[in-house]
């Protein structure tokens, strides 16, 4: 697995101990390789070993221009004002912001600056992709979607929760102190920019309350008609080639378009909400009755799914058996949820996430050992 190699270097030593503690507990923690420094001496005899380092990070008072420091190693200045970021002669990032967007902006530079990382961090983890899907509109995609990525995050995990849903709910579940459009995404995506990863780890947005990243995408239907199932794969494997994450949760909506049909091909596991009664059973019988024409290929979706029965009061409506269904778990109907006022309401209600974390460990966490990678 490769590593990024960093270099601190700064006289405030409380603010390096900060950010060590920091990076030791975080998720991040299996990404990086750092070693800190707080004496010029100090620093001076290091870099002469001569050692690999991929990004120095240092303080404007320690960095000279005659340090021993490979052409390819990207220099970022650790700046007191944030206005001093701005300069046009060397990278820098503002010390005094919060330390997972701090850790953010230092990979969006190297990112830019090193377009080949992300092929080497490519699965440095095994992260599973799981997409969330269903034909059925009103089913409860989204709310398990969301509520997923959050329990998810509970197991220790790191999570990026993706809505690619034509009219997105996103800011009704996760709210960020950062919170700008990140629907430039689509832009990169689109020009098969290489700068993808640092634009993605410049973009995406962190929840606190669910702990899960995200994007910010405010509702652009066009942007989403025109979404293709290149642009689809190449937006999620960009996620994954940061090494960042675990699982991809990715969230759409019930329309056969074809970025739907793309995320499910290359997911490696589908979540397929059906509600309790007679249509959504109809629904779900002929979409796999007429998988073959849709999808191309037959049990591209069965060979994946995990069918959860949402929405569940206690009795069932019909006879799955009749519908050649078979439900793997069961989530239970909130009716609380039906006037919904926050989004705490929706991701903290305590008898729904008690059956998804027993779904998680029993059909999800499991097979993670075993996962393919994306081709």
């Amino acid at each position: 697995m490769k590593k990024i190699r960093i270099v601190v270097a700064d006289h405030n030593s409380s603010y390096m101990e900060s950010l060590s503690a920091f990076l030791r507990i975080s998720e991040e923690a299996s990404r990086f390789i750092v070693t800190y420094f707080s004496e010029q001496g100090k620093l001076e005899s290091y870099l002469k070993r001569g050692d690999i380092i991929d990004i120095m990070l240092i303080s404007p008072e320690l960095y000279d221009p005659m340090l021993n420091l490979a052409p390819e190693t990207c220099i970022i200045l650790l700046e007191d004002d944030q206005l001093s970021t701005r300069r046009e002669s060397m990278e820098a990032v503002f010390r005094y912001q919060r330390l997972n967007q701090l850790i953010s902006s230092i990979l969006a530079i190297y990112y830019e600056r090193n377009q080949s990382a992300g092929k080497l961090l490519a699965r440095s983890k095994k992260t599973k992709v799981i997409t969330v899907y269903s034909p059925i509109g009103g089913c409860g995609k989204t709310a398990i979607a969301t509520n997923l990525s959050k329990q998810l995050a509970l197991n220790h995990a790191k999570v990026f929760y993706l809505n690619l849903e034509l009219l997105n709910t996103t800011r009704l579940y996760f709210t960020s102190a950062e919170d700008n459009p990140s629907l430039q995404i689509f832009y990169y995506v689109k020009a098969e920019s290489p700068q993808l990863l640092s634009k993605i780890e410049a973009l995406k947005k962190y929840d606190a309350y669910s702990m899960v990243d995200y994007f910010d995408i405010e509702i652009s239907a066009d942007e989403l008609l025109e979404f293709n199932e290149a642009d689809v794969k190449r937006l999620i494997n960009g996620i994954v080639e940061t090494g960042a994450y675990d699982y991809i949760v990715v969230d759409l909506d019930s329309s056969l378009h074809e970025r739907n049909i793309a995320a499910i091909k290359e997911c490696d596991q589908i979540i397929w909400p059906i509600a309790n009664d007679v249509q959504s059973l109809l629904k779900t019988k002929s979409f796999f009755e007429e998988e073959l024409k849709l999808m191309g290929k037959e049990n591209i979706v069965k060979d994946k799914l995990t069918v959860l029965l949402n929405k569940y009061t206690g009795s069932m409506v019909g006879t799955m058996g009749e519908y050649g269904i078979s439900v793997d778990g069961y989530l239970p109907f909130i009716e609380n949820w039906i006037n919904m006022q926050s989004s705490s309401e929706i991701l903290g209600n305590e008898q729904f996430n008690q059956e998804l974390q027993s779904i998680i460990h029993d059909k999800i966490i499991v097979e993670l050992e075993g996962v393919s990678t994306i081709g």
